[in-house]
């Protein structure tokens, strides 16, 4: 009998012992270190704002900005964003980005679309060509408002 109590007392004293490792909270995980960009020339992230070509078109996009980045970067390695655009040509909504590659004139312009995230073109600019289109941009007329006043019957 003496040996039925002493089995039960250890198998006790192991089963108490276990539920209080049980309840033991395991040690806080270390913070990560901040990592690199997958490449050194990777644009940080948000380098630039994306310009919209008319409101509302970013909440349009299935695809991330950055994620559109990601591919116009890998089309141009090597290359930096200097300009990120959402906009629609030809009816497709896409994000344009102007990449400047290190020691070459002018930019790769690439357009990824923003519902499906492939590439829908890549086209080298020169830069006066670039030049032109910006101040196109800039330069572009204001919309004449339509006369909404009510004229009296006459």
């Amino acid at each position: 009998m003496t040996s039925k109590i002493t089995l039960s007392t250890i198998a006790l004293a192991a089963l108490l012992s276990g539920v209080g490792v049980a309840q033991t909270p395991a040690p806080a995980k270390p913070a990560k270190p901040a990592t690199k960009p997958a490449t050194a020339m990777a644009t940080p992230k948000p380098m630039h704002k994306i310009r919209e070509q008319k409101p509302g078109l970013l909440k349009q996009a299935k695809i991330t900005a950055d994620a559109a980045e990601t591919t116009a970067l890998a089309q141009v390695p090597g290359g930096k964003v200097t300009a990120r655009e959402i906009e629609t040509e030809k009816g497709v909504l896409v994000y344009s980005f102007d990449l400047k590659e290190t020691g070459k004139a002018g930019y790769q312009e690439v357009t990824v679309d923003a519902t499906t995230g492939a590439v829908v073109s890549t086209m080298h600019e020169s830069a006066k060509a670039e030049a032109k289109e910006k101040a196109a941009l800039k330069h572009k007329p204001a919309k004449a408002k339509a006369d909404t006043t009510k004229k009296p019957p006459a």
